[in-house]
């Protein structure tokens, strides 16, 4: 029976870490793993994240605190690249679920291996997911044959994909022309290149996953909106890099 690997990165999220950890619990099916992944956090987001995995009886919770300032992608790109083959091959699931959010139907786990289990040549799948405020889902099916590079975004929460997929992707997808890994906008430079080299893909239509909205100052939320359709052009733009 296959996991379902689940890779959080987090930065101040100690208010909502533990709602994520309490989602997971609530599981019908408990084939999963998480790994939180801290980033620099300056609150005590370490700390509940090192409680979290010494009170989860099935060892299935692990925590890496970086030493330095990685950002989501390059410390979700770290993570997998530790991923050894013997224990780690090729079909196995990766979800990503951040830090300040939650899984919202207790299906979740089941419903994601049912769809690998069923078809073979499955290599990447998103869910359906609900915004804390107003209950909006921007998540729907992307048509087959179309580049995603060219498409609009429709493959947001919750994404899972096969470690295969994405051990074919060469780290400069992840990075600005200068070699600089991107800082923000993730989702998009992350999952466009594995939607694009998925044999097949598939959008599930359930309700899986809690969006929460951030509550940082409008300054900030302005500065990373910016800084993420920065990225989000340039990854456009350039497509796969061959």
């Amino acid at each position: 029976m296959n996991k379902v690997y689940f890779i959080t990165p987090t930065y101040n999220a100690s208010y909502h870490l533990e709602d994520l950890y309490e989602s997971l619990l609530e599981q019908t099916n408990e084939n999963w793993q998480w790994f939180i992944l801290n980033d620099m956090s300056n609150d005590d987001t370490l700390e509940i994240a090192q409680k979290i995995e010494n009170k989860d009886k099935l060892k299935r919770v692990s925590v890496i605190a970086w030493s330095e300032k990685k950002f989501a992608l390059k410390g979700i790109c770290d993570c997998l690249s530790t991923f050894k083959e013997t224990e780690y091959p090729d079909d196995s699931i990766i979800a990503i679920v951040d830090g300040d959010d939650a899984l919202c139907n207790e299906n979740t786990v089941n419903l994601i291996l049912s769809e690998y289990e069923k078809n073979p040549n499955l290599d990447s799948l998103w869910t359906a997911h609900s915004w804390d405020i107003n209950g909006m889902n921007i998540s729907k099916e992307l048509p087959d044959n179309i580049n995603p590079y060219q498409y609009p975004w429709v493959s947001s929460h919750l994404k899972t994909f096969k470690l295969g997929v994405f051990k074919k992707i060469k780290n400069k997808h992840f990075q600005d022309l200068d070699g600089n890994w991107f800082e923000r906008g993730y989702d998009q430079a992350l999952y466009l290149p594995i939607l694009h080299l998925s044999k097949e893909r598939k959008f599930l239509n359930e309700i899986c996953y809690l969006y929460r909205i951030n509550s940082n100052s409008l300054k900030i939320r302005q500065w990373k909106e910016k800084s993420q359709m920065d990225t989000i052009r340039l990854v456009r733009s350039r497509g796969l890099i061959a």
